[in-house]
């Protein structure tokens, strides 16, 4: 069954700008429209959130918040997010429309990739996610239905950051159709704890990357609670046992890049696609003494793990020696005679060596190898950077935005870990920066033209403006009339702000009616009034044929209507017919429009006089006179009196 005609978006306009064209596809969170943007004349993939969603204040400001982030991510393997609006009770991204398929179309069609291809697909994919992890940007639903093939070769990941916004406005594992059918990409710590960052989407690229090699997914089940305690407790198997056949070099990238515990992964994915790179670009030997794709240091210096063994790889461990009591002598035991004081000498300086490492490495590990975080609220961004460069302790930096009262805009307003709190080398600080106070003096916006207001309502950070239109003889269109909150107050830039705007005077329909009735009801109204005149077969004099703009536009007071009125039937000059036959005559009047009368005296075929002379229109009657003829010599004029005479 086609469910497209059933759509109530298709044919729709949304924004005034977006005309809805077709149905692309459709998912747990939103439908995906091809849609014409009417402004710019040019296609675009029109995403409307489901009514379950848009419903949702929290969500719906989440999600326009996300939306801004991704719309200042620019990359080649990034879908551009354009514009976001709500019409309609429709909450909505433009996007850039890519034509082509999903990297899920190409595995239901193909089963697997090759290596190289593999290879290539995962190349683009990072490179988009490390522009984003780059930008403080986390995807959190990295997986094939989010990556887009173009018909000419190109890829390009999509959604950034709606994910968070479903996240975080409630909407999580549990409810269906949101992000149900993503556990199979979901880290484990996303899953124990609800926490994610850059290394999270490492893993589910790792995960993806799994399903490009074998055509499956590591993990299943028969339900997502089944899928989620396997991603949490067992590890992501090498592609190989799966596909025989694919060099260790590419089962490492997978298996490190999906480690449970995330110290052990790439830190972004950055550092993932150097290392797809790196193999991409020539493969290492598959020897015992080959060297891994990547390092195999964790995040975390501190904590360092085992590369795993090849297959074929003997692991040798030197055991001491077993001694012969009878060879103590030669075996370093004191022969007899020698001081007994020697030997506890010497186990006392082992014991006290011992007891030295064993303190340093306990003071290493639980406080020397930790450091503090500095102080860093009230610092500007860059300043902030610098100071964490400083410390020389490899800290990466991820960045949020929340509302401050004391810290001026852009500046930090708070750290996690906080100011003095101890952090490993190699963790995170986020870094918190301050998009001012949460509640600020509305601007002055009445009397401004729509566009302008909505501006600079969102130049001081109101992103929910609605905007709601009336007839007003006082405005012109598009000019607001009132704002609520009123300019001024203080407001919560969280909430909405609403435009009453001005949609001008109706015009109303005259056509048909008298031009002084018609005049009077336009001048009634506001509207100023141009008449022009023109000659009629159909509509009867002085009445109104047709008006411009015609009835429903919408125009400014002072704005001109302009009324075309009938003068009637067009007047002419009835032609000199005298002298013609009767046939003659009579067609040539007909042939104008003219209605004919004929009457004959006295005999005769031809026209001697007629009338009305001058000025006639179509419909009117002339009638023709016909009498013998008189004119010319004298036989004639004595015919003429004999006539008479009879």
């Amino acid at each position: 069954m086609d469910f497209t005609t059933a759509d109530p978006l298709i044919g729709a306009t949304l924004d005034r700008r977006y005309s809805v064209e077709s149905r692309v596809a459709s998912g747990g969170m939103a439908t995906v429209y091809l849609a014409h943007d009417l402004r710019l004349d040019r296609p675009v993939a029109l995403k409307v959130m489901h009514p379950s969603l848009a419903t949702d204040p929290d969500f719906v400001r989440r999600f326009i918040n996300e939306a801004h982030s991704a719309a200042r991510l620019s990359h080649p393997n990034v879908v551009q997010v354009f514009d976001q609006g709500q019409d309609q009770g429709h909450v909505f991204l433009a996007m850039e429309y890519v034509p082509g398929r999903t990297l899920r179309d190409m595995l239901n069609a193909m089963g697997r990739l090759g290596v190289r291809e593999a290879l290539q697909v995962m190349a683009a994919v990072l490179g988009a996610l490390g522009a984003a992890h780059q930008a403080g940007l986390v995807h959190r639903d990295v997986k094939p239905e989010n990556v887009l093939l173009t018909d000419d070769g190109g890829v390009k990941v999509a959604d950034f950051g709606l994910a968070r916004a479903v996240e975080s406005s409630g909407q999580g594992l549990t409810k269906t159709g949101t992000l149900m059918g993503t556990a199979a990409y979901l880290a484990p710590e996303q899953i124990e704890r609800g926490v994610s960052d850059a290394r999270s989407d490492v893993y589910a690229a790792g995960v993806m990357f799994y399903e490009l090699l074998t055509g499956s997914q590591p993990h299943t089940g028969d339900s997502t609670i089944a899928v989620a305690y396997q991603h949490v407790n067992e590890d992501v198997p090498r592609p190989s046992r799966v596909v025989p056949g694919i060099p260790p070099e590419v089962d490492r990238l997978v298996t490190r890049a999906t480690e449970r515990d995330p110290r052990y992964r790439p830190g972004d994915a950055n550092q993932f696609l150097s290392a797809v790179l790196q193999v991409s670009g020539g493969a290492p030997d598959s020897g015992p003494n080959a060297s891994p794709a990547f390092a195999a240091a964790p995040t975390d210096p501190a904590v360092q793990r085992p590369e795993p063994a090849a297959e074929n790889r003997t692991v040798v461990v030197d055991l001491p020696p077993v001694l012969d009591p009878e060879d103590d002598a030669e075996d370093g035991y004191p022969e007899a005679g020698e001081p007994w004081w020697r030997n506890r000498l010497m186990l006392a300086v082992g014991a006290g060596v011992l007891a030295v490492v064993l303190l340093c490495t306990g003071w290493w590990v639980f406080f020397g190898r930790y450091a503090e975080v500095p102080e860093l609220v009230g610092a500007e961004r860059d300043e902030a950077a610098r100071l964490l460069a400083e410390e020389d302790l490899g800290l990466r930096v991820s960045e949020k935005e929340v509302y401050s009262d004391e810290a001026a805009i852009g500046e930090v307003a708070e750290v996690s870990p906080d100011v003095g709190e101890s952090i490993l080398p190699g963790g995170t600080v986020t870094v918190a920066l301050s998009k001012g106070p949460r509640s600020v003096e509305l601007p002055e916006v009445v009397g401004e033209p729509v566009e302008n207001a909505r501006k600079a309502l969102e130049d001081e950070g109101f992103s929910n403006v609605e905007v709601e239109e009336t007839d007003s003889r006082e405005a012109e269109p598009g000019t607001v009339l009132s704002c609520d909150p009123e300019p001024g107050e203080e407001a919560d830039r969280e909430g909405t702000v609403t435009l009453t705007v001005s949609a001008g005077i109706p015009v109303p329909d005259v056509t048909g009616e008298k031009a002084g009735d018609a005049r009077e009801q336009l001048e009634s109204a506001g509207i100023t009034v141009e008449v022009v005149r023109e000659f009629s077969d159909d509509v009867e004099k002085n009445t109104v044929i047709s008006q411009d703009p015609e009835e429903g536009a919408q125009v400014g007071p002072g704005d001109t209507v302009t009324i075309t009125v009938s003068d009637g039937k067009e007047e002419f000059d009835v032609p000199d017919v005298t002298g013609k036959t009767v046939e003659e005559a009579e067609k040539e009047l007909k042939d104008l429009g003219l209605k004919v009368k004929v009457t004959v005296i006295l005999g005769g075929d031809r026209v001697t006089d007629y009338k009305p002379k001058g000025k006639v229109r179509k419909g009117d009657e002339v009638e023709l006179i016909v009498t013998p003829f008189a004119r010319g010599g004298g036989g004639g004029q004595g015919n003429g009196r004999g006539n008479r005479d009879d």
